[in-house]
């Protein structure tokens, strides 16, 4: 009787240890975490074996719910002991993480002197879950020692579950239930947004899309969607999208939440803080492929995410206080999804209690986000719409009351032009009426002067008549021609309707038939007169009319006396925006022109005196024929 109480009692002692130190497995248990029975040792070579291992003797227990070491390239191994007092044989060990380079699984039961070893890529064969699973055969009553040997580039973590293998494989289902969910919710928002956008071309419906469907990815990736079923045998292409997602998810929120709340509108000086946080994460991502700084990524992600989720609060908060109440909306959903962070990390860390709940905070926080974002921009539109509608009903107001003051205006202008218009009209008159007293009166002048004129060269004429002497009477005939030639112009001011300029071309050809008929009586000359269509001013033709007549009747009397036949040609044009030319030409005798230029003749000091007048310059050239160009202004 005593042998047997004291049986009972080391018995009883026993499986109190074994409790205390090992992780006992019963028929009410259910899916057990390891985290706190686990014993961690680093291996800082990276070159230990199973064997090496357990003679160094230096495991450590943690006591947490998920031991978590940070950013290592180091090998980590783990041991716990198992024990199976329950009705239950196989078992199954989750090991729910993706980013892993090296995995490996050691396990041996009490009667066994080796370890059975189970590498990374034979036991995902065994089963299509996301994560890594071990299958375990461990009978009743009986334990196993189980080693875990574990290499990431990433944060170092030991998530480890170890279950009844029916019990894990319900677990596994409501999860990929709930996953598929969580998806469908996601995806439903994504078309039915994307919708929207076709529809109505607003482009913030288009940055809500971008911005989910990256999240979308971003948790598939976290969650080993993508590693199961494009990445497994790409390792490269699953670290470059566990280096990328993040940090493109992270810019397409900023983008997002700046033009969901107006940022640049409201709080313009808050918002370019906004292209600091876009520099670092474009920051990060050059250093997560940096092959020697590549450690340090995770760590500066999680201090950016971390500083551009507290930016988007701040930035929410700004924009409510200055009354755009759609910003509403953004805060509450960016709060609930801080908060599902903050709970699903700290629970993961052991921080906080666990609860089933807690393992989907995560997805419930971000469903609940993405649905108050999708009524957020509901609202942000219908506000923006009635702003507008607003505004337009403002301007409209303001278009009517300036067209009544342009109309107003309009008729206050009609009136004064009116008045004005009549008071020119009757200006226009006076002016009419004078200008044409005026006309009257300066053709009167010009026909009285003609006259004038007219009556002193018949007195002239009359008195060279009872001239004997040749000289005398040939002075009077060329003051006969000269004052004809001055009656010409008056003739043809009194003639003309614009008593300011009158035809050039007229003016010169009757001086020139005039000079004709006077001196080539039994001579046969010919002329011709290229002008253009000039009209000059009194004075000028004045000047030039006298200035041609010394010329022509110079030619008539001198270059022609040994031929009866001669020509004489005259151009007149415009040669620069200054100046005018005349040029006569007679192809009569070459003129002597040392003898002309050094002549104190009367004809000879009248056409200097004419060509001064004129502002101009005389050259004279008998190469050829005898050329006299006069380069002149019009006196104005």
């Amino acid at each position: 009787m005593k042998s047997l109480l004291l049986y009972i009692i080391c018995f009883s002692c026993f499986t109190l240890k074994a409790q205390d130190n090992d992780i006992v497995y019963l028929n009410d248990s259910k899916i057990l975490r390891v985290g706190p029975k686990l014993e961690i040792y680093e291996d800082t070579t990276n070159t230990l074996s199973i064997d090496q291992v357990i003679q160094l003797k230096k495991f450590k227990n943690h006591h947490k719910t998920i031991p978590a070491f940070g950013l290592s390239k180091s090998t980590y191994w783990a041991k716990f002991e198992f024990v199976n007092n329950s009705d239950y044989e196989d078992f199954i060990l989750e090991f729910n993480k993706v980013d892993v380079l090296k995995l490996d699984l050691y396990f041996k039961n009490k009667n066994s002197t080796s370890f059975t070893h189970q590498p990374m890529k034979l036991n995902r064969k065994k089963f299509s879950g996301r994560m890594f699973l071990f299958n375990l055969n461990i009978p009743k009553n009986n334990s196993l020692s189980i080693y875990i040997k574990f290499k990431s580039n990433w944060s170092v973590t030991f998530p480890v579950k170890i279950s009844a293998k029916e019990q894990m494989l319900h677990k596994l289902f409501d999860e990929e239930l709930i996953n598929g969910l969580y998806i469908g919710i996601f995806l439903i928002m994504i078309f039915y947004n994307l919708f929207i956008y076709f529809s109505i071309k607003d482009k913030s419906y288009l940055l809500y899309v971008a911005y989910i469907f990256l999240f979308l990815l971003f948790q598939l990736n976290e969650n080993g969607f993508f590693y199961k079923y494009f990445l497994y045998k790409s390792p490269y292409l699953y670290g470059v999208a566990v280096k990328t997602l993040p940090i493109i998810t992270g810019i397409a929120a900023i983008y997002f939440i700046r033009d969901f709340v107006n940022a640049k509108k409201y709080i313009p000086k808050i918002d370019r803080f906004h292209i600091i946080i876009i520099i670092l994460y474009i920051g990060c991502l050059f250093l997560a492929f940096d092959e020697k700084y590549n450690h340090f990524a995770f760590v500066y992600l999680n201090i950016i995410s971390l500083t551009a989720a507290l930016y988007a609060l701040l930035v929410g908060i700004a924009v409510i206080l200055k009354g755009f109440k759609p910003a509403w909306f953004f805060l509450i959903a960016w709060s609930i999804l801080i908060v599902s962070i903050f709970q699903f990390t700290l629970s993961s860390l052991g921080i906080l209690p666990y609860f089933p709940i807690t393992d989907h905070s995560l997805k419930i926080g971000s469903v609940f986000e993405i649905v108050l974002l999708s009524l957020g921009l509901a609202n942000r539109i219908n506000v923006l719409k009635l702003e507008k509608e607003a505004s337009q009903a403002q301007a409209l107001q303001l278009i009517n009351e300036k067209k009544s003051l342009i109309e107003n205006q309009n008729t206050q202008l009609e009136s004064m032009v009116a008045e004005r218009t009549h008071k020119l009209e009757i200006r226009n008159q006076i002016i009419s009426k004078k200008n044409e007293e005026k006309s009257i009166m300066m053709r009167e002048i010009h026909h009285r002067v003609k006259n004038n004129l007219q009556m002193i060269n018949s007195m002239v004429r009359i008195q060279s008549r009872y001239t004997n002497k040749g000289n005398t009477k040939d002075s009077l005939k060329e003051v006969e021609r000269r004052i004809q030639t001055m009656a010409l112009l008056h003739e043809k001011m009194y003639q003309s309707e614009n008593l300011v300029e009158i035809n050039v071309k007229e003016y010169i050809q009757s001086i020139l038939t005039d000079l004709l008929s006077i001196y080539s009586i039994d001579k046969k000359i010919t002329y011709e007169i290229n002008i253009s269509e000039l009209q000059y001013g009194t004075e000028t033709i004045l000047f030039l009319g006298l200035l041609i007549n010394e010329l022509i009747t110079n030619t008539l009397k001198h270059a022609f006396n040994d031929q009866n036949n001669g020509h004489i040609t005259i151009f007149l044009k415009v040669y620069d925006k200054d100046s005018h030319q005349l040029i006569i030409t007679n192809n009569g005798s070459k003129i002597d022109i040392d003898k002309f230029n050094n002549s104190k003749s009367l004809g000879q000091r009248l056409i200097k005196n004419f060509v001064k007048q004129l502002d101009g310059t005389l050259t004279i050239d008998n190469a050829v024929n005898t050329t006299f160009t006069i380069l002149f202004k019009v006196i104005s």
